[in-house]
C-alpha cells in the first residue's frame, strides 16, 4: 500500500538512489544490477523502480507523468501487467532448465518498451548450474536485455556472477528515518500512537521499513477494537519488550549484589511477558550506555533513551567500574 513510487520516496538509500539516478540520466546502464541488503529495505522496490525509469517516455526520474490517455509503462509495470518486464522467484526456479527458458524467451526483442527487464528476487536460491547457464548472456546479453538482481545472502552467489553486475548494497535505515516514516502513516491512517510507541516500533524494527510498518499495522488493528491511544506500555507487551528503567534497576540491584531485590526484579519482568532474547539484547545496550558515558561522557540522542533512563545511567556509570562492565558484557554473549 505504501510501496514508493518513485526514487525520492525511498528512505535510507541516498547514495546507492543518486548513483543508480546518474547512471540512468547519463545513459550509462550496466548489463545487469545486483541489489543485496537485509529483508525490506527497498531491494524488490528498487528493482521495479530501475525498470521503470529506464522504460519510460518521460522523465520518471523527474517526477515527469504521462498525459491523460497517453500509454503508461510506468502504470503497466508498477501493477505487474508489462509482459516485458519479469518477475521471478529465485525459490521457485532453481534448476538450470528453468533458467535457459528464461534466457531463451528473452532474446526476443521487447513488444511495447525499450528494455527487456528480467527481476530476480531470492536471487541466492539458483543452483551453481543456474549460475554458470547465466554467465554467457551476463558478459553479452542483447542490447534490448537488462537483469536486475535481488538477495540477501550476497556471499552465496558465485564470484563470477558478482563481478558482472554493478552491485549495490543497500543498508539498514536509521531509526531516525523510520521513525518519520511511521508518524507520517500513523497521520495518514488516522492512528492515535504516541511518539514513544513508534519509537519502540523502530527500534524493533532493525532498519527493515517493512518490519516497521507490518508492526505498526498489528498496533493500529489494536487500536481501532480498543479504541484509545497507543502508549509505550502497550507495545512493550506486545512486543515481549521490558520497561528500560525496570532493567535499569535490576542491573542497579546486580552490581550493588543485592540478590534478593535483584529475584524478585527478575520475575516481575518474566511476568510480564518480557521475551528472553529481547531480554538479554536489552541488557546488553544499558551496559553499552554505561560504558559510553563513562567513557565519552554523553549519550547519542538517536539512542531513544528517556530523561529518566538517562539519569539512572548516569548515577550507575559513576558507581561501577569498567572491568565489571566488560564481565557482564561477556557473561551476557555467553548465554
Amino acid at each position: 500500500k505504501y510501496r514508493p513510487k518513485n526514487f525520492n520516496e525511498l528512505i535510507g538509500q541516498d547514495i546507492a538512489v543518486e548513483t543508480i539516478k546518474n547512471s540512468i540520466l547519463s545513459k550509462n546502464l550496466p548489463n545487469a544490477y545486483l541489489l543485496s541488503g537485509i529483508r525490506g529495505v527497498g531491494k524488490t522496490t528498487t528493482a521495479r523502480l530501475i525498470a521503470q525509469a529506464i522504460n519510460c517516455k518521460k522523465n520518471f526520474i523527474q517526477g515527469e507523468k504521462c498525459n491523460p490517455g497517453e500509454y503508461c509503462s510506468c502504470k503497466e509495470i508498477n501493477e505487474f501487467k508489462n509482459l516485458d518486464v519479469i518477475e521471478i522467484d529465485g525459490a521457485q526456479h532453481t534448476g538450470v532448465d528453468s533458467t535457459k527458458e528464461l534466457i531463451a524467451s528473452c532474446m526476443y526483442a521487447p513488444t511495447t518498451v525499450k528494455y527487456k527487464v528480467i527481476i530476480a528476487d531470492e536471487f541466492q536460491m539458483l543452483s551453481k548450474s543456474s549460475f554458470a547457464a547465466l554467465l554467457k548472456t551476463l558478459e553479452e546479453p542483447p542490447p534490448h536485455l537488462k537483469f536486475v538482481f535481488c538477495t540477501t545472502e550476497v556471499k552465496k552467489i558465485p564470484i563470477t556472477i558478482i563481478s558482472r553486475c554493478q552491485r549495490f548494497d543497500l543498508h539498514r535505515v536509521s531509526i531516525k528515518d523510520l521513525l518519520a516514516n511511521l508518524n507520517k502513516i500513523s497521520k495518514i491512517e488516522n492512528g492515535k500512537i504516541s511518539e514513544g510507541a513508534l519509537i519502540l516500533i523502530a527500534k524493533a524494527a532493525e532498519g527493515s521499513v517493512r518490519d516497521s510498518l507490518s508492526l505498526l499495522d498489528r498496533a493500529l488493528v489494536s487500536q481501532n477494537i480498543e479504541e484509545k491511544e497507543i502508549d509505550e506500555t502497550y507495545i512493550r507487551k506486545m512486543l515481549g519488550l521490558a520497561d528500560k528503567l525496570k532493567l535499569l534497576r535490576l542491573l542497579s540491584f546486580i552490581f550493588q549484589g543485592d540478590q534478593k531485590k535483584s529475584l524478585e526484579s527478575l520475575r516481575e519482568l518474566i511476568n510480564e511477558g518480557i521475551e528472553p532474547s529481547n531480554f538479554l539484547n536489552d541488557l546488553l545496550e544499558i551496559i553499552y550506555f554505561i560504558q559510553q558515558k563513562k567513557n565519552i561522557g554523553n549519550l547519542d540522542s538517536d539512542l531513544s533513551i528517556s530523561e529518566s533512563e538517562q539519569e539512572s545511567v548516569n548515577s550507575m556509570s559513576n558507581n561501577v567500574s569498567t572491568s565489571t562492565l566488560i564481565v557482564f558484557w561477556q557473561l551476557i554473549l555467553k548465554v
